[in-house]
């Protein structure tokens, strides 16, 4: 008995045992599963890898304590990381997120704001037990030493029935339940084999991936004569990315007042589309200037600039510059930032303006405010409309960025009393502002005399309220103002509005199915540019009938949009959700299955972007 009692007190047996209990508290924040058996068949053979190590390669027992003390710290780190990442995207985060780790001072507002106090807990042990050594109380460990053979057996063990998790949930379509059902650790690994594998596989004597082999399988056909086409030929092009644009803000009012009366407006003489939906991965904004650049779905486990910045990319800055178009993209944080400096130049972009060229005055969130964005903006557009050169011009206006800290030096909407203060209120305010700053934009453009001579894009690049993250007063707020549920119908949904002076004056509210994948081939068209020989995956909203979309990262894979209905992959196919994309329909408890063919042309489709992607040659 005495000898059970020295192992159980051995220091190999309350390390484990400790970091169990706190993976069963993650196990509760992202999986909501409270059943211990499922934390302890994943938990355990994770858990051991790490500790069993310790205990064989640390003889002193001062510094095998002082190792246990360090990886206890990292791995209670890393925990909470992975909590605080799925409060915000509601995602378990890969390592491919983890290699953005040099990016965390940039957003550390956000991060700071995601922190709750009780994940303190996850450190509470080490800081109980240093008040305890202080005080000379501290419980003893037993000095006894496991046999090594046996530990290295459960190592092995340990080890297989990680790979074996990985060979036998792996074939889950639903990334979330592949991690609940894993582990985390099973889940990493089973991401870093898989994305090897998937690369090997889109770069090896891939079929060729031709415009009308698309087209098959969207089962889209090319009009004769499309609707609008040329409407904006030689024009210039202005497109506005607004930071975390969800579409319920238009025209929703609070106490009577507008939050994007500017929009609102602009709305007016434009073919505003309510039905489109975010289709960015890992990336997020800088994703959202990918795909509607190109026409391309980013990469699934990895940011759209980190896979293809080295690639030269068929894009909308390309065929414009080859029509004698001025391109350039200006962004007030560092084009550093999610690796920027290699992407622009891969969607051919003649040149960018970043922090830089903006200076450091009237910070707001990690860049100078919108206001100095479209402010220095338009001497650059002046000198071009002097010198009689056509341009496109790609703004990406980040103020309301989380975490949305209103600055008070700005002019916002009046709240009602329940709003105010509130994370929801402070979101509404800073969008508010940003609708407010563009309004001043619009109008420079008018006083410039650029207004007549060029195109207006103006859209959301993803949502900016969390489902996962929002407080449950916030929440009832919300719903209250929406009038219905806050689903992932309008999580994803955000606004696309294109504007032609003297084609779209009389305005034009389109529910067609659209996507940010969509927006290229639009502009396109307006333009005067046919696109029946260029390969990209989406297609005219102007001029189409039936759509399909894919989404990835923010919905497990195999999810999509098609006319009627939002589906969400489950573990398999047929135990997939179901969602009518009108938020007025009846909840539908259709049958899956009903929707395996459009299930089998995204899953294609997908297939067909990846293997074109890695396939296009290298810049240098």
């Amino acid at each position: 008995m005495r000898r059970l009692f020295s192992y159980a007190s051995a220091p190999i047996v309350a390390f484990t045992l400790v970091l169990i209990l706190k993976y069963y508290g993650l196990q509760f924040f992202i999986f909501d599963n409270l059943n211990p058996l499922d934390c302890l068949k994943v938990a355990v053979p994770s858990l051991l890898l790490f500790t069993i190590p310790v205990e064989i390669f640390f003889r002193n027992e001062r510094k095998k304590l002082l190792a246990y003390f360090a990886l206890n710290a990292i791995l209670s780190a890393a925990m909470v990381s992975v909590i605080v990442y799925f409060r915000q995207f509601g995602i378990v985060v890969t390592y491919h997120a983890f290699m953005q780790a040099h990016q965390v001072l940039d957003v550390s507002d956000s991060i700071l704001d995601l922190l709750q106090p009780l994940y303190l807990l996850y450190f509470a042990d080490m800081a109980l037990y240093l008040a305890l050594r202080l005080f000379r109380s501290a419980p003893k460990f037993s000095a006894v030493r496991p046999n090594g053979r046996a530990l290295g057996a459960i190592w092995g063990l340990s080890a297989a029935t990680i790979v074996a998790y990985g060979l036998f949930y792996g074939s889950l379509l639903n990334e979330l339940k592949q991690a609940e059902r894993m582990g985390l650790v099973s889940y990493e690994l089973h991401t870093i084999f898989t994305g090897v594998a998937n690369a090997n596989a889109a770069g090896a004597g891939a079929e060729p991936i031709t415009p009308d082999a698309v087209r098959s399988v969207k089962n889209v056909e090319l009009p004769a004569s499309p609707y609008g086409f040329g409407a904006a030929k030689g024009r210039n092009l202005i497109v506005v990315q607004l930071e975390s644009y969800q579409n319920f803000l238009i025209g929703m009012k609070l106490g009577g007042k507008e939050i994007t009366p500017n929009l609102n407006d602009l709305i007016e003489n434009s073919y505003y589309f309510s039905n489109v939906y975010q289709s960015i991965g890992q990336g997020n904004t800088s994703d959202a200037e990918f795909i509607v650049n190109t026409g391309f779905y980013p990469p699934a486990q990895q940011a759209a600039s980190q896979a293809y910045g080295s690639k030269k990319l068929p894009s909308l800055p390309r065929l414009l510059a080859d029509r004698g178009y001025e391109t350039f993209t200006l962004h007030t944080n560092e084009v550093k930032f999610w690796n920027r400096i290699q992407m622009y130049p891969a969607l051919g972009f003649g040149r960018y303006y970043d922090m830089e060229y903006f200076g450091q005055d009237d910070i707001i969130a990690f860049g100078p405010s919108d206001e100095v964005l479209y402010d220095k903006t338009m001497p650059i557009l002046a000198n071009l409309k002097a010198n009689h050169k056509p341009f496109y011009a790609h703004l990406i206006a980040q103020s309301s960025h989380h975490p949305f800290i209103p600055p008070e030096s700005k002019e916002m909407i009046e709240l009602p009393e329940e709003w105010e203060g509130t994370d929801i209120g402070n979101y509404v305010k800073m969008t508010n502002y940003s609708d407010r700053a563009l309004g001043e934009f619009i109008a420079a453009l008018k006083a410039e005399g650029l207004w007549e001579q060029s195109m207006l894009v103006v859209y959301g690049d993803h949502f900016g309220v969390s489902a996962h993250s929002l407080k449950e007063d916030d929440r009832k707020l919300l719903e209250q103002a929406l009038g219905h549920e806050y689903d992932p119908r309008t999580v994803h949904n955000i606004p696309y509005i294109v504007t032609v002076p003297g084609f779209t004056d009389e305005g034009f509210v389109s529910e067609k199915l659209g996507g940010q994948i969509d927006f290229m081939a639009t502009a396109a068209n307006l333009l005067g540019i046919s696109l029946s020989s260029h390969v990209q995956f989406g297609q005219d909203l102007l001029n189409s009938t039936d759509n399909i979309l894919g989404s990835r990262f923010y919905l497990p894979t195999g999810s999509f949009y098609n006319d009627e209905i939002m589906y969400i992959s489950g573990e398999t196919f047929g135990e997939g959700t179901v969602i009518p994309l009108s938020v007025s329909d009846p909840a539908l408890e259709a049958d899956p299955m009903l929707y395996k063919d459009d299930f089998v042309r995204i899953m294609r489709l997908l297939q067909m972007n990846d293997a074109y992607l890695e396939a296009l040659p290298e810049r240098y």
